[in-house]
């Protein structure tokens, strides 16, 4: 750093005026002039750099340093003039700059205002005057620095928030619109911009929005709610917003905030599990009609001959019928306890998630005829019953779709411990995810549901050599008891 070669003298030794040493750059080309403005700024405590005299010297000596401040003289040597080097310092680089000139005049006055500097004073000045003038050039530049970086930190939020952030006028003409309300609506900001909010409500759909802003500017706090809203391409999507207000420094509402959330995908989501429970019920009804029913039925008849033979004391024929009800009777006992399995397994509510996964392996391969394996490590402990079901219904589905979907021949069910991590790993030998019906099903997106309402990660992958790996990771929570 080039630094003033003149001796200066300081109030007292290691103190300034200004509280902290400050850099700052002269601009002019008389040089008597630019050494009495060094050493008055030295003596008040300021760090000066050597004087230079031309405009064209100054910018070249920006591009190497960055002073705190520029005393820029308006005339100068060389083809740059001082306003035309100050106009060039304030387009390219966040200095302030204060003006210190011979000149007066409204000319002069009114070329150096279009700079916007931060300060103007004649070379007839005293040292009070330069010392007032740059350390409140120095604060101003300060506080706009520290607005400025708030402003650019809340442009950066705001661009990385997905949901759509909204301003608006009182009247609900809207002002600001994020990267996240582009996103979900298709529209620019120059495209909506001035326009009224009410542009995406779906034209057939009852517009909510005038009472909502009415209400919020009669002071009434508005709860968030769900409503329907219109894309720019016409398709209607499901959302969850909230309005709020924005206030002054009054506390006088001076505008609207909407933060509004795409559900679409969860509200369909939602439909299809009702679907889901709903065919499951009835599922469940027939089985218990078809199945259990008959077995019921064929007791029933069967206790009937029993009755007629034991009129007529046929005792052989008796004997048959009494074994045939005991085996109807068995049969009946074992398909009740399979649906009771599949609705909620006895072993995962009595003695653990590893012990009913085992229980799902034996299962599968009594009842579709494939191989299964099963391994967990040891001493896994999870106390939280709705992470266990999540998990074990994951898995549930997981050997579903590889029987159904995949014609697989062997599935492997893996209970895991990472750490504090529990994995349940599903991996089967069929054909994979081959089609986009497969990567897309609705038992994929069931598990995925599943996993999120416990913050699980849950990632589906085929392999190269065929197949298909579900995995679903809960953090932080194997040896907790909850």
């Amino acid at each position: 750093m080039r630094v003033s070669q003149y001796n200066v003298y300081a109030y007292e030794e290691g103190t300034t005026m200004s509280g902290e040493e400050s850099t700052i750059l002269v601009v002019e080309d008389e040089s008597i002039v630019a050494i009495d403005i060094i050493q008055t700024l030295q003596s008040i405590g300021y760090s000066v750099y050597e004087a230079i005299d031309s405009g064209e010297e100054a910018l070249e000596f920006l591009q190497s340093e960055t002073p705190d401040l520029i005393l820029m003289d308006i005339q100068l040597s060389g083809d740059l003039d001082g306003i035309q080097t100050a106009k060039y310092v304030r387009e390219n680089y966040q200095i302030p700059f204060i003006y210190i000139s011979t000149f007066s005049d409204p000319i002069t006055l009114s070329r150096a205002k279009l700079t916007q500097p931060y300060g103007y004073i004649t070379k007839s000045f005293n040292q009070n005057i330069l010392h007032t003038t740059i350390e409140m050039a120095l604060h101003r530049h300060r506080m706009e620095r520290i607005v400025r970086e708030k402003e650019e930190l809340l442009s950066i939020t705001l661009k990385s928030i997905s949901d759509a952030v909204i301003g608006t006028s009182l009247e609900g003409n809207i002002i600001s619109w994020n990267k996240g309300a582009e996103t979900i609506f298709g529209f620019t900001l120059e495209e909506i911009q001035g326009k009224n909010i009410s542009i995406i409500t779906p034209r057939f759909y009852p517009n909510e929005m005038p009472d909502m802003l009415d209400r919020l500017l009669s002071g009434e706090e508005i709860k968030p709610y769900q409503a329907v809203r219109q894309k720019r391409d016409g398709s209607v999507i499901d959302m969850s917003l909230k309005i709020s207000p924005i206030t002054d420094s009054t506390a006088q509402i001076i505008g609207v905030s909407i933060i509004g959330r795409d559900i679409t995908e969860k509200k369909q989501l939602e439909k299809e599990i009702l679907e889901i429970e709903e065919r499951e019920r009835t599922r469940i009804g027939q089985d218990l009609h078809d199945s259990l029913g008959q077995h019921l039925t064929g007791i029933s008849l069967k206790l009937k001959a029993l009755e007629k033979d034991l009129n007529n004391k046929k005792l052989q024929k008796l004997a048959d019928n009494t074994k045939e009800i005991e085996d109807l009777v068995k049969d009946a006992v074992m398909h009740t306890r399979r649906l009771a399995r599949v609705l909620m397994p006895v072993t995962l509510q009595h003695e653990g998630l590893p012990e009913a996964l085992e229980e799902l392996s034996v299962y599968a391969a009594q009842i579709y005829n494939i191989d299964t394996l099963f391994s967990a490590d040891k001493d896994i402990v999870l106390k939280d019953e709705a992470i266990s079901n999540q998990l074990y219904h994951i898995a549930q589905e997981a050997v579903n779709n590889a029987i159904k979907h995949s014609q697989s021949e062997t599935v492997t069910i893996s209970l895991k411990k990472e750490a504090q991590d529990i994995c349940l790993l599903i991996q089967d030998n069929g054909v994979g995810l081959r089609n986009e019906n497969n990567r897309n099903g609705l038992g994929l997106k069931i598990m995925q549901y599943r996993a999120d309402m416990i913050n699980g990660k849950l990632s589906v992958f085929s392999q190269s050599e065929g197949g298909t790996t579900v995995l679903c990771r809960v953090p932080g929570v194997e040896g907790k008891r909850i």
